[in-house]
């Protein structure tokens, strides 16, 4: 049935000007937000827990749509940032008592400017961003939910290939592939595999089938979780998935689910201010390290985790 599939597969005509460009009056758009990291710990023990430690991810850097201005937080004990394994962004690390019987709350803020921004505005404009070194050969292997190995996805890859010589040609058929196979439907994270079996999926899916299309091509690429904020701005979680591919140096973003929709302003290597990516490759959002004995104790010890996003205080 794929072969049929491929067979019948209407290769839209890839243009290198970008798919959806953003008009003249709204290209230079940005926001000056906060990102605001909630925790939240209720200790109902009847002794305080010495050196809780709670990581959270902090908003990608390194990225065509926002920069990180600055990093503000509550008082605590101990604050350290520590890099994710094979460049996917940075951790900080929190360190705090809290007392017995009590409920403790730490926020941290996450100062960003969000932009529009689009590939191939100008040379200019690219010039300034510095390349990036090849990156680590993980982005290439499949993974979970990426099945870059399987028999389906390499067949649509090798239909891409045999079709487009040009790599950025490539990568903008694998960006449509989604968009033509998949009916958009929420449903629980299921990837790219089941993506093209089943023919539906959500944004994770739309991310994952393209990520997984560009790996069996061999173009390093890798999903990214993000904040969708339209009139919304409060999250237990990241609420939207898109994805990168590493294109002559450069890590472009791609969103073949929002693209669907011009009103979003995303698409391949196109993107509005209306969303903020926090991280990279499915790392964690946040973790958490109770000191020993405390799961011993009697009395119910919870963590929660809010996210806000709020107009930055005094940008111009």
């Amino acid at each position: 049935m794929l072969w049929k599939f491929i067979a019948l597969l209407p290769l839209i005509p890839v243009v290198l000007a970008a798919s959806s460009r953003l008009s003249a009056d709204t290209r230079n758009d940005a926001q000056y937000l906060t990102l605001v990291a909630e925790i939240t710990i209720e200790n109902g023990t009847a002794e305080p827990i010495e050196g809780y430690v709670h990581r959270v991810a902090v908003p990608v850097e390194g990225h065509m749509q926002q920069r990180l201005l600055g990093i503000r937080h509550d008082d605590v004990q101990r604050f350290l940032r520590k890099p994710f394994k094979h460049s996917a962004g940075d951790y900080v690390e929190l360190e705090w008592t809290i007392p017995a019987r009590s409920t403790s709350t730490k926020k941290i803020y996450f100062d960003l400017l969000v932009q529009d921004y689009q590939l191939h505005a100008s040379t200019q404009q690219l010039d300034r961003r510095p390349r990036q070194p090849r990156p680590h050969d993980v982005y290439t292997r499949p993974a979970k939910y990426i099945e870059s190995e399987a028999d389906e996805i390499v067949r649509l890859a090798r239909h891409i290939e045999r079709s487009y010589a040009d790599a950025e040609a490539r990568l903008r058929a694998a960006f449509l592939t989604p968009q033509q196979m998949i009916q958009y439907r929420r449903q629980s994270t299921r990837g790219a595999l089941y993506a093209v079996s089943a023919r539906q999926g959500d944004c994770t899916e739309y991310a994952a089938l393209f990520v997984a299309i560009a790996r069996a091509m061999g173009y390093p690429a890798r999903m990214t979780s993000e904040f969708l904020f339209t009139e919304h701005r409060e999250f237990s979680q990241p609420n939207h998935h898109a994805a990168e591919v590493y294109l002559e140096g450069r890590w472009i973003p791609v969103d073949a689910n929002l693209a669907l929709d011009p009103r979003f302003g995303y698409g391949f290597g196109v993107g509005s201010h209306s969303k903020i990516v926090l991280n990279r490759n499915s790392v964690w959002v946040w973790s958490n390290l109770f000191p020993r004995g405390v799961s011993k104790r009697r009395g119910e010890v919870d963590v929660d985790m809010q996210w806000r996003i709020l107009e930055m205080q005094g940008a111009e």
